[in-house]
């Protein structure tokens, strides 16, 4: 590098002020050198952070190396020149060993990383439903139902005192009986645990509560001070907002209509409808006048796409399905 007629190694001079060991002229040299581009401030910079990184022990966590950089910078680029003092960072090892520190720590570093996530994955397994239906068979021989754009994780290994699944939107479950082994699921803030018995659980995160029904056995759901026993025929509902947790008896006919294709409507509201559609196809359906909600349905729906089970209600009555930007809203003056 050159600076007016002169040729000076800056590098070894930067070396000489860490040291302690630059006189007053060669400070005064580097530090209008350092002032001179904001290119030789960046190297300066980097030359600081390697040394202060050569000297690292036996504890690297103790080194903060951008404090150190902003205490040299203090120094080093104070307006007042003559306030300039000479500072010492000797490294406690030879500089030319810094970038083979680095390159070591880092590749420990990357090894470390992929070895854990390695291990991890194996640990676990991952299901996740797009857009259909998923089954899954665990290693006890339980089934699994996935709704769409739902998932499960459960691990290889098999726990001496449980069976854990977490899932992630909804699901039902056929429990294989294991009586030294409970099965319990993991949904948001509440805990289902059982021994055998099939159930659903509604745990997808757009909705104000999280729903356990039970079709067969006995079921014990859980929140963080609440616990309810749930029988074949009974609901758990937990309240997300509030952390109520309530027992009744479970009126939603249509609760498994995403995985056996059927809907079936007596004298349904509108409201109800919509929720059980949204369930079903994933999608989002709403009501734009308020007075439709109380509007009733009779019909049963076997195998019918969206568009078609849309097209009825329509008709039967005689409100419009507007289609707007991926939704559709049910609009109208009222029943007739």
């Amino acid at each position: 590098m050159k600076e007016g007629k002169q040729n000076i190694d800056y590098f070894k001079l930067i070396s000489k002020y860490l040291s302690g060991n630059a006189n007053e002229l060669e400070v005064k040299q580097l530090e209008d050198w350092v002032l001179a581009s904001s290119e030789n401030k960046e190297q300066f910079k980097a030359y600081k952070k390697a040394w202060i990184l050569s000297g690292i022990n036996q504890n690297i966590k103790e080194i903060d190396v951008d404090k150190e950089w902003e205490n040299t910078a203090k120094q080093i680029f104070s307006e007042k020149k003559d306030n300039i003092r000479q500072i010492s960072a000797k490294p406690r090892y030879r500089i030319g060993n810094v970038f083979r520190i680095a390159a070591a720590a880092a590749i420990i570093l990357i090894t470390s990383l992929w070895m854990y996530r390695y291990l991890e994955k194996d640990k676990y397994v991952n299901v996740v439903a797009q857009n259909n239906i998923e089954e899954s068979i665990l290693p006890d021989s339980s089934m699994i139902y996935l709704n769409r754009y739902s998932s499960v994780k459960y691990p290889t290994m098999k726990n001496k005192k449980h069976r854990m699944v977490e899932l992630t939107g909804d699901a039902f479950f056929e429990v294989k009986r294991d009586t030294a082994h409970s099965f319990i699921v993991k949904a948001d803030d509440i805990r289902v645990e059982v021994l055998g018995t099939s159930f659903y659980v509604d745990a997808r995160k757009d909705q104000t509560q999280i729903v356990v029904i039970v079709k067969s056995g006995t079921v014990a759901v859980a929140s963080k001070d609440k616990k309810i026993i749930l029988k074949a025929g009974e609901a758990g509902i937990y309240i997300k907002k509030t952390g109520a947790l309530i027992k009744k008896q479970n009126k939603d006919s249509n609760y498994l209509a995403w995985k056996t294709d059927l809907l079936i409507f007596e004298k349904t509201g509108l409201e109800d409808v919509v929720f059980d559609l949204n369930r079903k196809f994933h999608t989002d359906i709403s009501i734009g006048n308020p007075q439709l909600r109380s509007c009733e349905i009779t019909a049963t729906f076997n195998k019918k796409s969206l568009d078609a089970i849309i097209n009825i209600i329509e008709k039967t009555l005689k409100i419009k399905a507007e289609k707007k930007d991926g939704r559709i809203i049910f609009t109208g003056e009222g029943c007739n």
